[in-house]
């Protein structure tokens, strides 16, 4: 693989770019004018709005495509001059729900610019990414087709996913399992600031474990609860609810990572459901619980540390009735150090930037095990605007210029990394 060296098609990406900040920051506010919310799930809007942005920007070779026709993801090429390796840039469209309006400060759905912050409903995780990306792509194409001779080598692809904020069963996993997503490298554009923006880039996507526990009671008239024994399942749910969240993660086995040095994140409670209504001795209850993995870290093996965890707790009280009920695991990944198109980004984010960014692990799950693990394409989890914080909170907000600094840093990164044909 070529190294790319500073002259005529990364001055021309620059020049490209230079000036249009305000358009980059304008997409990305269009973008999260356009409603994703996951769930329920509908990206056909913003692939829509995607879509025509992309043929603005002079890029036509598209593709639509999905398991289902309301959740579609965009595929874009920009083909370079010569052969060479494929790169991925990934952002998905869809986001969370806004979840309380009343906590919402403003529109989620108005992007407001206030004391150089852009606010707004995905705007860090992730439309403003996905906008530059979309400028980082059309930056090497006109940069490639103006006339000046020469190009890059191999091909840019642009990967925008639906589903991500679910599971992502309709976007990435979907898409590798079909066979559709090919490439040498990917970069994720997911908010890689925990107390800065652009904090790092991050190797490792930890994984989410995702189950319920189910507890089994008596269900009966609630006024003779102190006459005939029963089994209350809201009580026997509080009690287990305490003990996990302060023994689970003791009972999980892991070998230690030095970008991890928390190890796993126990979540235990984050939904629960119970009984029935007032007058009726509850019967059945359920909580939910989110583990975030480390490498290393399997399905089989957190079933088998949570049961026995569970077999402890049933020893110790013999009226629990506790099934675990497993919802979904995303498996962790890790990209390694040396990998170029590591070298590429941190090389671009200390251009653009200022400043080398630091190599950290994602806390949270990412497209990439899809990209990594099933389609074999070595992916960097995140390398975006925003800070993760802030995402998934009411008056979601991030730097205004961050959409700007995305598209250089993007494109000159790919360009590093594709090199010159």
């Amino acid at each position: 693989m070529s190294s790319m060296q500073t002259g005529s098609m990364a001055d021309r990406v620059r020049a490209y770019l230079d000036g249009r900040d305000g358009e980059v920051l304008e997409l990305a506010r269009d973008l999260i004018r356009t409603p994703s919310p996951n769930p329920p799930g509908d990206e056909r809007a913003v692939a829509d709005l995607v879509v025509s942005r992309l043929q603005d920007l002079g890029i036509d070779d598209i593709t639509r495509i999905g398991a289902e026709e309301e959740r579609p993801n965009v595929l874009a090429r920009v083909k370079g001059a010569a052969p060479g390796p494929t790169l991925i840039l990934s952002g998905h469209i869809d986001t969370k729900p806004a979840g309380d309006m009343d906590a919402w400060q403003t529109d989620p759905w108005d992007p407001v610019l206030r004391d150089g912050h852009l606010i707004g409903l995905g705007s860090g995780d992730m439309k403003a990414a996905v906008a530059g990306m979309m400028y980082a792509a059309a930056a090497l194409h006109h940069a490639q087709t103006d006339g000046s001779g020469g190009g890059f080598a191999g091909e840019l692809l642009l990967v925008f996913t639906a589903d991500e904020e679910a599971g992502a069963v309709f976007g990435s996993k979907w898409l590798a399992d079909n066979g559709h997503l090919h490439a040498d490298a990917a970069i994720i554009g997911e908010p890689s600031g925990i107390t800065a923006e652009w904090q790092a880039v991050h190797l490792v996507s930890r994984g989410a474990a995702l189950f319920k526990v189910a507890i089994t009671g008596t269900q009966m008239h609630s006024s003779i609860s102190d006459r005939i024994a029963g089994i209350n399942a809201t009580v026997k749910m509080a009690r287990l609810i305490d003990r996990m969240d302060r023994e689970l993660r003791s009972y999980l086995t892991y070998d230690e990572h030095p970008l991890c040095p928390v190890g796993p994140t126990v979540n235990v409670g984050v939904m629960a459901e119970a009984g029935v209504f007032y007058g009726v001795y509850p019967g059945n209850a359920e909580f939910a619980c989110d583990v975030r993995t480390l490498p290393g870290m399997t399905e089989e093996s957190l079933k088998a540390d949570i049961e026995r965890f569970l077999d402890d707790a049933r020893a110790d009280d013999p009226d629990l009735r506790a099934e675990l009920d497993w919802f979904l695991t995303v498996p962790p990944v890790e990209i390694d150090a040396d990998h170029p198109v590591v070298g590429a980004l941190v090389e671009a984010g200390q251009e653009v930037l200022g400043f080398a960014p630091d190599l950290d692990a994602f806390p949270g799950a990412t497209d990439a095990p899809y990209f990594q693990l099933t389609a074999g394409i070595p992916t960097v989890a995140a390398f975006g605007p925003g800070m993760l914080p802030r995402a998934h909170s009411p008056n979601e907000y991030m730097d205004a210029d961050g959409a700007a600094l995305s598209a250089s840093i993007y494109a000159l990164a790919a360009l590093r990394y594709l090199g010159e044909g």
